[in-house]
């Protein structure tokens, strides 16, 4: 029931982008997803393989808090990501929760490289606390060279989230 509720999630976030798509320019796909893990003794691996919905079906223990595909990307890009959540929490308090991220890609020959800042408000475990990410310059997969593999470009022991990428078809 998992893998189908994450399947249908897959294809709704995705069909905007099929539409973008033709819109784009000449390039190759980024795509980048955020985890949390909900059991302590489990441990990310730094590489994973697998489609989307193959390589989402082996986090068995972790949460997806964000999924981001985007086609048509090329060296230089910045990709901006944001999902904000602010919550009326009684009176004239309110609580916020969301993902913000600031990513530069850039290529070389056929290699890619992504390095760039996330910040992560939430409740991990919990407890609030807000996640300064810093991703350090990585070299990401080109998966239209073969087999899907995701890189695991920042991990927060402490909080439990991962970020993984990759570069793909778009």
């Amino acid at each position: 029931m998992r893998l189908k509720n994450i399947l249908v999630l897959l294809m709704l976030y995705l069909a905007p982008a099929v539409v973008h798509a033709g819109a784009a320019v000449e390039g190759k796909s980024f795509n980048f997803i955020i985890f949390l893990n909900e059991d302590k003794s489990y441990q990310f691996d730094p590489i994973m393989f697998g489609d989307f919905p193959g390589f989402i079906s082996q986090m068995k223990t972790s949460k997806l808090l964000l999924l981001s595909h985007n086609p048509g990307v090329i060296g230089g890009d910045v990709i901006n990501l944001q999902q904000d959540m602010l919550r009326s929490t009684g009176g004239d308090r309110f609580s916020d929760a969301g993902i913000n991220c600031q990513l530069s890609l850039a290529s070389e020959a056929e290699s890619y490289h992504l390095a760039g800042n996330c910040q992560i408000i939430d409740k991990f475990h919990g407890k609030q606390l807000t996640l300064r990410a810093k991703v350090t310059d990585t070299e990401l997969p080109d998966i239209t060279e073969g087999r899907p593999v995701w890189i695991e470009v920042y991990e927060d022991a402490r909080t439990g989230i991962a970020f993984y990428a990759n570069i793909g078809n778009r």
